[in-house]
């Protein structure tokens, strides 16, 4: 019975450090699984599961339907072997580290000059001396970019560890464990090997009222030829 408890306390610490392991699948040709540096908490307020995946953990399925849709999902119900055969794989898959998935429509983005336009961001429901500060801290940096190959979003934005949501797509966040009432969500897509467009949102939720205060700014990132 105390080897039983120990077993339950053993797992319980260790579902709540876990990191979210991510599967990027396709009907007929099964999945490719991924360990990713992501917390439960984080993937949840990334992709706004409300606290459902925190709550229920799984894997993170990433897949186009057949209307071509990019759809994803907390699978909380299939083993990644199991997962990998349900979209047609066979056999036990292999789960590698990290989470920029390789896909054959990746677009390689050209090293070189690149400039960065923000525009002029929108807020809702935040103080005069709060989006203030948001304001300032929301610039992105221009200069020189040597882009790995494959591409890697790393050199846009360091430190910040990302997601491919589907091709050319990568989403991440930034959620400080010592401010829990602030997150940054950076979302861009690779359009062209001369163009990248995303968007960030920064939500504080303020303990002096009830509705958080949100900041969206649309960005670019232009090779200057």
């Amino acid at each position: 019975m105390k080897k039983l408890v120990i077993f339950f306390c053993l797992l319980a610490a260790w579902q709540a450090n876990a990191q979210v392991t991510i599967a990027y699948c396709k009907f007929g040709g099964g999945c490719k699984l991924y360990q990713t540096n992501y917390s439960y908490a984080q993937v949840d307020g990334m992709l706004a599961y409300l606290g459902a995946f925190e709550k229920s953990k799984g894997i993170l399925v990433f897949f186009k339907n057949k209307q071509n849709q990019d759809i994803h999902y907390p699978d909380n119900k299939r083993s990644p072997r199991q997962l990998h055969e349900y979209f047609g794989g066979k056999g036990e898959p292999n789960i590698a580290k990290g989470a920029i998935a390789p896909f054959q429509e990746t677009i390689q983005p050209e090293s070189g000059n690149w400039e960065a336009l923000t525009e002029a961001p929108t807020t809702q429901n935040c103080p005069a001396q709060l989006e203030s500060s948001l304001k300032s801290a929301a610039g992105l940096r221009s200069g020189n970019k040597n882009f790995k190959k494959p591409f890697s979003p790393d050199e846009l934005f360091p430190n910040t560890p990302w997601l491919t949501t589907g091709p050319n797509k990568y989403r991440a966040i930034i959620l400080p464990e010592t401010q829990p009432a602030f997150k940054t969500i950076y979302e861009f897509e690779v359009v062209s090997p001369k163009l990248i467009k995303g968007t960030s949102l920064t939500v504080v939720q303020m303990s002096t009222q009830g509705a958080a205060c949100s900041m969206k700014t649309n960005f670019t990132f232009k090779h200057k030829n």
